[in-house]
């Protein structure tokens, strides 16, 4: 599997570029990328500045909405099948996952995946990849455990430089096998022949 997985961070800032940069030179050519912001509910200004931002650096940008009536089923599956890169963005994590399962987009997903297509993910969208991610609850006051993909396994940390996020990754650790803690503007890359990471003040856990 070709994944992508970030811990956060604002899209436009000048810290995030790097990271943008990254995203665009995954592939050989000039990418495809297909951006799906369900996590924020489709968001406009969200939308907007992805646009504009993978536009500039020469990328084809196609939207998936699904809170959107006027787009069809059709025309998601056939985004999502000649994506180079799908790119599933931030915000409410039980939102993403509840939505991807009811509309089936999450098994497109999938499929997409299997295929060798790159899937980047970022906060709620990197915890989706996962076995587990560490997200924000309910009522906003603290953070909890949560299920993923298991598309990789093990847990996953976004925006790692909160301090009280930070705290409950660590009290979860002792339950993981493997764990990753991603700051803001940092990513874990795992292609089908390479792993690293990019940026600073990440953690790796293994047993």
């Amino acid at each position: 599997m070709n994944l992508m997985l970030i811990g956060g961070g604002q899209l436009i800032a000048p810290s995030h570029q790097v990271i943008n940069r990254h995203v665009f030179q995954l592939t050989s050519h000039v990418p495809h990328i297909v951006f799906l912001p369900t996590a924020s509910r489709d968001e406009r200004l969200y939308q907007q500045q992805f646009r504009n931002t993978y536009e500039a650096l020469g990328a084809t940008v196609s939207i998936v909405t699904l809170f959107d009536d006027e787009q069809s089923k059709a025309t998601q599956r056939r985004l999502i099948e000649r994506a180079d890169i799908l790119y599933v963005g931030g915000g409410n994590y039980p939102l993403l996952a509840k939505t991807l399962e009811d509309t089936g987009v999450g098994v497109l997903l999938k499929q997409a995946v299997e295929r060798g297509t790159w899937f980047v993910g970022v906060s709620a969208g990197a915890i989706y990849a996962m076995e587990y991610g560490i997200r924000t609850t309910e009522n906003g006051n603290d953070y909890c455990l949560d299920t993923g993909q298991s598309w990789l396994s093990g847990c996953i940390c976004p925006h790692l430089n909160q301090e009280r996020r930070a705290a409950r990754f660590q009290d979860y650790l002792p339950q993981m096998e493997s764990a990753i803690g991603l700051p803001d503007d940092t990513a874990y890359i795992q292609s089908e022949t390479d792993q690293y990471m990019l940026g600073e003040g990440y953690e790796l856990h293994t047993k």
